[in-house]
């Protein structure tokens, strides 16, 4: 029996009651059947191949030496540093990844390993050598046994020491803390003259005096659905927002996006504390919410794909990421244990996990404190809200590139 034979069989007496072969012009697609495929699809829309806008490729072919990037979550901000780290590399430059508190880790870190996937994918001469990156904590609250005016002016030290001449070409992520980081840039500009810095920050007030401050504002990484969750945080909808508001597209989006998925901690039965994070039963409602998504996708036999170079449409663990707003979790909280009940593999965030966390290098579901991974990106985000002042959506929300899950307290 030749295989031909054996798949029409199959599909005669297994599946569908004729089956039929029909050529195409081009590949086809394949079938959105269940919400879970939706919720990859709508993932890899916006993030598989991103065109960009363009006052982003203006940007890009203009190359100021010193740029501030700022505008609300998810509108390509670390996109367009990742292109002109890019870009100062093929043109023979040594660049600095430069990471300035604790918020701006994980994103750094990512940018460091995405480069280095360039640098070996493209193979025109680029070498890893020619890539560096540096942890810096202008953070006072970390900072224990220095004073912060202190770690900035090692900063600026190192740096200058790794300058060639009177040049050097630094990208600098989430770049938060101003008070330190207007500093530490007018420091390291007069150390080195010649200076190329790229940053970017959804805050606009953050940026360093008499720098080129761009705005973009228009959304390039999440669905609607999401974008109109995150619109709503105070920063945004103030009298003086620190976040300016999102702009319309102007060109059709993919896809609305899967609708949100609300649950509410206090449907759960015997709750005594007021925080999701610390409910077993939160865990419970999100674990099965999880495994509708992604066992429906696993089971169904008919979501294989037909060409050998497309990726299958089913969400991994890895594609899914787990938010708190206060408190630092820990294996032991209450939540983190009911997905574990639940068969969930699962792994609170840890600082020895930043680089494991940027790159989804672990198939699990990571729990993290939402500023440890702003600038990172997950198909599914599920966001414990502790709090209602719509204050916890900026970053936590904007993490979300498909279908976001919010359990309320």
């Amino acid at each position: 029996m030749t295989d031909v034979v054996y798949k029409t069989l199959v599909s005669r007496f297994c599946g569908p009651a004729t089956s039929v072969t029909v050529p195409c012009t081009c590949p086809p697609r394949v079938t959105v059947k269940t919400l879970g495929q939706a919720v990859w699809w709508t993932g890899e829309c916006y993030t598989a191949v991103i065109t960009l806008f363009p006052e982003q490729v203006h940007l890009l072919h203009t190359a100021p030496p010193r740029l501030y990037l700022t505008g609300p979550p998810g509108t390509g901000k670390t996109v367009v540093l990742l292109l002109m780290g890019e870009l100062w590399l093929q043109s023979g430059k040594d660049v600095y990844i430069v990471s300035t508190c604790s918020d701006s880790r994980a994103v750094c870190s990512m940018l460091y390993q995405r480069l280095l996937q360039i640098i070996q994918w493209q193979a025109t001469g680029v070498t890893q050598n020619q890539l560096y990156l540096r942890h810096y904590l202008f953070d006072k609250s970390e900072t224990v046994d220095k004073d912060v005016d202190e770690v900035v002016d090692e900063a600026v030290d190192d740096l200058s020491q790794a300058a060639k001449g009177d040049t050097l070409y630094v990208i600098a992520d989430e770049a938060a803390r101003p008070y330190y980081f207007q500093p530490f840039c007018d420091k390291l500009r007069t150390r080195v003259p010649s200076l190329h810095l790229w940053a970017a920050s959804c805050f606009h007030d953050f940026a360093p005096a008499g720098w080129q401050v761009e705005y973009l504002t228009r959304p390039l990484r999440s669905p609607p659905t999401v974008v109109r969750e995150v619109e709503q945080d105070k920063r945004m909808t103030a009298v003086e927002p620190r976040v300016k508001a999102y702009s319309e597209r102007g060109v059709p989006d993919h896809t609305d996006g899967p609708p949100v998925t609300r649950l509410y901690h206090g449907e759960c039965k015997g709750v005594s504390d007021p925080c999701p994070e610390n409910c077993v039963g939160c865990g419970h409602q999100v674990a099965k919410v999880l495994r509708g998504l992604r066992g429906r996708v696993q089971d169904d036999p008919t979501t294989t794909p037909t060409t050998s170079d497309r990726p299958s449409p089913c969400l991994q663990w890895r594609d899914v990421l787990v938010l708190v707003w206060l408190g630092q979790p820990t294996d032991n909280s209450g939540f983190v244990k009911g997905l574990s009940e639940a068969g969930i593999p699962v792994w609170v965030m840890k600082d020895e996990d930043i680089e494991d966390v940027a790159t989804a290098r672990s198939d699990v579901v990571w729990v993290a404190r939402e500023n440890h991974v702003r600038g990172l990106e997950r198909k599914v985000v599920v966001c414990l809200e502790s709090v209602t002042d719509n204050s916890s959506r900026l970053h936590p929300m904007s993490r979300c590139t498909s279908q976001l899950v919010i359990v309320s307290a």
